[in-house]
């Protein structure tokens, strides 16, 4: 069992970077509709690109719990636990900086690490399982709740546009760049 849940756990870290490659991109592709917002990128805050991680992940615990025998209610516990570990590990890299796509490969692989490591391990994390149920509940809240009303928060703010949340259709970019750069040249003067 152990081989197997490794094997697929290093396959989810490639269907977590493909998938999360295309969520990325899948707000313009959907030209801005209701499917691009809930499940893309609607900006390049670090919530956002931390969303494209967080639901691939979470589908690929489900693939895994469908195609081999896991003990369900372990499984579970495990894979909360590294859902949250993953995006709270994203969102601190991205708060410290961190290239986007350097901080999704570091805190994917250490996700999927640490839940073969607990799925693995002794540790009775059975009784966890109401709880755990209660984390994803508020996981999905928070999923598909904090993109169209995003606090006012550096993890929420889009630093190309100056804005928080969905960017409207008929956004000026180039208003925005001219904007940062006379703010900027304020600022020097």
């Amino acid at each position: 069992m152990n081989r197997k849940l490794f094997v697929m756990e290093v396959l989810g870290g490639a269907f977590i970077a493909v998938a999360s490659h295309f969520m990325s991109r899948l707000y313009a592709l959907c030209d801005g509709e209701l499917l691009g917002i809930l499940f893309g990128s609607v900006n390049g805050s670090a919530w956002e690109s931390c969303k494209t991680l967080l639901l691939p992940y979470l589908l690929w615990a489900v693939l895994e719990v469908l195609t081999l025998r896991l003990r369900v209610h372990r499984f579970a516990v495990v894979k909360t636990a590294s859902l949250y570990a993953l995006g709270l590990s994203y969102l601190g890299f991205r708060s410290m900086e961190m290239n986007p796509a350097a901080a999704g490969v570091i805190c994917t692989a250490a996700a999927l690490a640490m839940s073969c490591l607990l799925y693995c391990s002794p540790l009775p994390l059975r009784w966890l399982f109401a709880p755990s149920l209660v984390l994803l509940f508020l996981f999905t809240a928070l999923y598909f709740s904090l993109t169209p009303f995003p606090p006012h928060t550096p993890l929420f703010f889009d630093a190309a546009t100056g804005m928080y949340g969905i960017i409207p259709r008929s956004f000026d970019y180039g208003a925005a760049a001219l904007n940062t750069v006379a703010s900027c040249q304020k600022l020097s003067s």
